[in-house]
């Protein structure tokens, strides 16, 4: 009998994605993967059999998910992350003072916009695999 996919699991798939480590507060990371699981139950799963079920108290799904749809999970949160550093580069340019220069607060948002929308396109590719369309 297979275990139920955990939280934890999709938190390591989203973690496994950066080359640094920042500490991201359990609380956000768990808001991110509801908002994700809500994503993929609009976008992915057609029929109500395919919807994901997630049992917060438990912290795990009610069956085993194929590893795709924890890559995919795991990318959505990753996406997710992006917008919320995007914003806060943004931020930061937005301050100009002695130790910033205008022009190195730029290219930091310009790097994250690119970056943000490089998780974008990966994030809807992703999707667009598991829609039933393409399944045929």
């Amino acid at each position: 009998m297979e275990d139920n996919t955990t939280a934890q699991e999709v938190y390591d798939s989203f973690e496994s994605i950066f080359s640094d480590k920042k500490e991201i507060a359990d609380a956000l990371e768990f808001q991110w993967l509801k908002m994700s699981i809500a994503r993929y139950n609009t976008e992915i799963a057609v029929e109500t059999t395919d919807k994901l079920v997630f049992d917060e108290l438990y912290l795990e799904f009610n069956k085993k998910l194929d590893d795709y749809v924890i890559l995919t999970l795991g990318q959505m949160i990753r996406e997710l992350y992006q917008e919320r550093e995007y914003s806060r580069v943004n931020k930061i340019v937005s301050i100009v003072g002695k130790d910033l220069s205008v022009n190195s607060g730029m290219s930091l948002s310009k790097n994250s916009k690119e970056e943000l929308d490089y998780h974008k396109n990966k994030t809807d590719s992703m999707i667009d695999n598991q829609k039933p369309t393409a399944l045929l």
